[in-house]
């Protein structure tokens, strides 16, 4: 799809070929041209074409492999998956957006646990530049605060300062291969180390992504303050005089331009729902590869503005109704006018489908809902026409409708005129809202969209038509429900769910020579099996006992309280996550009193338990002990139905939610009263 740019308007003849064949700075300098960047159209400004297929080694657990044509450039292609080529182009972000960006270090070591090639270090940078912020991490789309992560992530973030030292965890942990010359200075970027587990990384290596919040070195000319912003004039200014940007002097930026143009941006608009937001934002992220000419159409489309080059200046403007500078009358005339009444027909539309970036959909190209125009439908003979556009740097569903109405609107207004004006022209430049009032017209509002220098001594103007009521905006009537988007839910062989529970048989004996372990059946197609281990209490590793066991039961062989696991396997090799059967810990200070008619026991009911189980006897034999019908639920506990002078010994067993049996605490002994 084209950027959602409606069009680029330059001097006519020459200079204008001169423009789309040469670059656009070059060009400007020829002739006393004017140049109109307002989104530039495919029709004029072909989009870049895509470069051949680099050969590509992509970071293990991304859905690219070698040879797979992976570019990044490509609509959403960079804001989830982090890729490794040998030579890419470094990436821009302005306002909040998720973002990934190239693997420039990976690097494996023994982990905690002894594990060759247990940690795995990686580097992501996010921008060329320095960030305000770098937020929330993903992990192939799950939040690393997720609790299978746990213990298994330490992530740094360097937000690009010019003078920013290297990344101390990396230098002590990776051999010498990071050292303090690595410094990123300027780079803003992620440093995360892995400790990879199959339960938490199935596929491997994730595909890192973060939540930043980008360039904050904008300068606000109304303030003078410097700082992070997502106000698309500002941003475009600071694009244009960044080093890796047009390299423009602050001199050479028309400033009340740029004032109005941010003020413009920062205005009030109301939503369908009751609340507002700024007219225009932009949020996302670009490459230094596309090209500067894409970069700056696809920021002045986020405010349905343009950008102006005129006597070696540029005036920054934002979508707004124009106020008219002039009216232009015959008097200004110093030859030919020619006035087109309407568009040709492959030119036309009367309904628009757009793509932008929607948060909530975790920052993935979206589609917003379609606007089509019942009564251009009709004046178009019945027929539903429609453009399809692109957003990239828009994350509002209620901001791109507006700018999907404008360029309708834009679209309907269908009178342009070119006229042969004389030096009276010289008052104007292109942007500027006009009043066309020559003889035999009802005169209308206009914008000019190309101005030049004649060599006869005149000046050559282009007008639009556009009146107020392309910007009109009744969030009520004018903006349409979001709805929800169907969700393809395609198979995932690398992922399978953990058994929902597992439940121990508690032993009722004070001893026993086995305990029964059943779980709860995956439902999954690609389940291959069920890995169970066990460890009992004198023993510090985990035991294994079966991998790909069919059934969802086992006795396991134990004379003592033993702690059991199981997780599900799938065929492709992928495992869940554990659910385990822990031993409870035992009551702490327990104590036996004696009171009338029986015994009280009380101590510390531990936190891991629901229940206790009481075994009395009448010596301190645990062997002659018996188990109590009654399991206190609490502590104290008072066993009644002794008479004066009987004398017994208990000792106390916890149980765990899934049923799973402690150690004895005790003996204590007491005697009725």
């Amino acid at each position: 799809m084209p950027v959602a740019i409606p069009f680029i308007a330059a001097a006519a003849g020459a200079a204008a070929s001169a423009v789309i064949g040469g670059g656009v700075l070059g060009a400007v300098a020829a002739a006393g041209a004017a140049l109109v960047v307002s989104a530039v159209g495919a029709a004029v400004f072909r989009p870049k074409s895509p470069s051949a297929a680099r050969s590509a080694n992509v970071t293990p657990g991304t859905d690219t492999g070698p040879g797979s044509g992976f570019d990044p450039r490509t609509p959403g292609a960079g804001r989830t998956q982090s890729f490794r080529q040998p030579i890419t182009e470094h990436q821009i972000v302005f306002g909040r957006c998720r973002t990934s960006g190239p693997v420039v270090f990976l690097h494996s070591a023994t982990d905690d646990e002894g594990r060759a090639d247990g940690f795995l270090h990686v580097v992501v940078v996010l921008a060329a530049h320095r960030v305000r912020a770098i937020g929330e991490v993903f992990l192939n789309g799950t939040a690393s605060t997720d609790a299978k992560f746990a213990g298994l992530l330490r992530i740094d973030r360097a937000l690009g300062d010019p003078g920013q030292a290297a990344n101390a965890n990396l230098v002590a942990d990776t051999g010498g291969q990071w050292t303090a010359a690595h410094r990123g200075q300027g780079r803003a970027y992620l440093a995360v180390r892995l400790k990879l587990r199959p339960e938490a990384f199935p596929s491997g290596a994730p595909s890192l992504s973060a939540i930043v919040e980008g360039a904050d070195t904008i300068l606000d000319p109304r303030t003078g303050a410097t700082g992070w912003s997502d106000n698309p004039a500002l941003c475009l200014a600071w694009y244009l005089t960044s080093p890796f940007g047009w390299r423009a002097a602050w001199a050479d930026i028309d400033l009340p331009a740029l004032m109005a143009a941010a003020n413009i941006c920062d205005e009030i608009m109301g939503r369908r729902d009751g609340t507002a937001e700024r007219r225009y934002t932009v949020n996302g992220a670009v490459t230094l590869g596309e090209g500067k000419i894409a970069i700056t159409r696809k920021l002045v489309a986020a405010m349905a503005g343009a950008l102006v080059v005129s006597g070696g200046r540029f005036y920054i403007h934002a979508g707004a109704p124009a106020l008219p500078a002039a009216t232009l009358t015959s008097d200004d005339l110093r030859g030919d006018v020619t006035i087109v009444g309407s568009r040709p027909r492959r030119d036309l539309f009367n309904g628009v489908r757009a793509v932008y970036v929607e948060p909530a959909a975790a920052w993935q190209p979206t589609d917003a809902p379609p606007l089509l125009a019942s009564n251009y439908v009709t004046e178009d003979g019945g027929e539903a026409i429609y453009r399809d556009m692109e957003f990239p740097l828009t994350t509002s569903a209620s901001t791109v409708q507006r700018l999907m109405k404008i360029e309708l609107e834009r679209n309907r207004r269908q009178r342009e005129v070119a006229m042969q004006a004389n030096l009276s022209a010289l008052r104007l430049r292109p942007w500027d809202g006009v009043t066309v009032a020559l003889e035999r017209l009802t005169p209308f509002p206009a914008r000019v969209t190309g101005w030049a220098l004649a060599p006869d001594g005149g000046v050559n103007l282009q007008l639009a038509e556009e009146d107020p009521a392309v910007w009109a905006w009744n969030p009520a009537t004018d903006e349409r429900a979001t709805g929800q988007n169907p969700s393809v839910v395609l198979p995932n062989p690398g992922v399978i769910a953990a058994p929902a529970a597992i439940l121990v048989e508690t032993p009722l004996a004070v001893s026993f020579s086995a305990i029964a372990v059943s779980w709860s059946a995956v439902g999954s197609a690609y389940l291959a099996g069920y890995e169970i281990e066990f460890r009992p209490t004198s023993v510090a590793v985990w035991q294994g006992y079966a991998g790909g066991f069919g059934a969802t039961a086992v006795a396991i062989s134990t004379a003592e309280p033993t702690a059991f696991r199981v997780r599900a396997q799938a065929r492709s090799g992928a495992v869940s996550g554990w659910r385990e059967a822990l031993v409870p810990a035992v009551a702490s200070g327990l104590a036996a009193t004696g009171i009338a008619g029986g015994v009280r026991m009380s101590g510390g009911f531990p936190a891991d338990a629901v229940r206790l189980q009481v075994f009395e006897a009448s010596s301190a034999s645990l062997a002659a002990a018996t188990k109590l019908a009654s399991e206190p639920t609490a502590l104290p506990w008072d066993r009644t139905g002794l008479t004066t002078g009987q004398t017994r010994w208990y000792w106390l067993r916890s149980v765990s939610a899934e049923g799973n049996v402690s150690a004895f605490a005790g003996p204590v002994t007491a005697t009725a009263l």
